[in-house]
């Protein structure tokens, strides 16, 4: 369930667009709970990277790709490729399909498409920035320090990380095994996994 009057209540503006509406119910009802969380949870920490960084961003289009940014991880949207190509292949086809312009659809699997990078490309979109620094926030304690103190149990309370770091190690080891050129294999290969695991959360 998201709850996003959590969110909202310190600080970190939640969209109301009839998009944003539908990201939510569909990553709601297609991913697993542990997914759905760190999804949301991405979206939080990129908004409290955009306020310590000064950044100004497009709401809309930051909150519907980090809902979707995993989506590729879902059996039903693995199209065989990388994931976060696949994710983002589904989130430009969702936009579209939920009459955003071509324009805001390619901006969303941009931002997905490129989230896996070791850094956002020179010359990136806030929301690019932010969804590739965020999701290291959420993974491995990347820039967790940069979070304001008071907005993380909050957080955590109402996005719970369950059993994210077992979870999605799997999903990661399972990506990598069956897609060996991919950006996932070679993280794995670097010890993305051992991070995971030494991440500064309980689980």
């Amino acid at each position: 369930m998201i709850l996003e009057g959590t969110l909202t209540a310190i600080g970190i503006p939640v969209p109301d667009s009839a998009l944003a509406h539908e990201a939510r119910e569909l990553i709601g009802e297609v991913a697993p709970a542990y997914l759905v969380n760190h999804s949301v949870r991405a979206y939080a920490w990129a908004v409290e990277l955009a306020r310590h960084d000064d950044l100004r961003f497009d709401q809309e289009i930051l909150y519907v790709a980090a809902l979707l940014h995993d989506i590729g991880l879902v059996s039903a949207y693995d199209l065989g490729g990388c994931f976060e190509t696949d994710g983002a292949i589904e989130a430009e086809r969702f936009s579209l399909a939920h009459g955003q312009p071509p324009e805001r659809a390619r901006a969303i699997y941009d931002v997905i498409d490129l989230h896996m990078l070791p850094e956002a490309p020179a010359g990136s979109a806030s929301e690019v920035v932010l969804l590739n620094d965020s999701t290291g926030t959420d993974v491995t304690g990347y820039r967790f320090e940069d979070v304001r103190p008071e907005a993380v149990a909050p957080i955590l309370a109402a996005y719970p990380r369950l059993t994210f770091k077992r979870d999605f190690a799997a999903a990661f080891a399972d990506q990598a095994s069956r897609k060996p050129t991919c950006r996932v294999a070679e993280m794995v290969r670097t010890g993305k996994l051992d991070a995971i695991a030494k991440a500064p959360f309980d689980s």
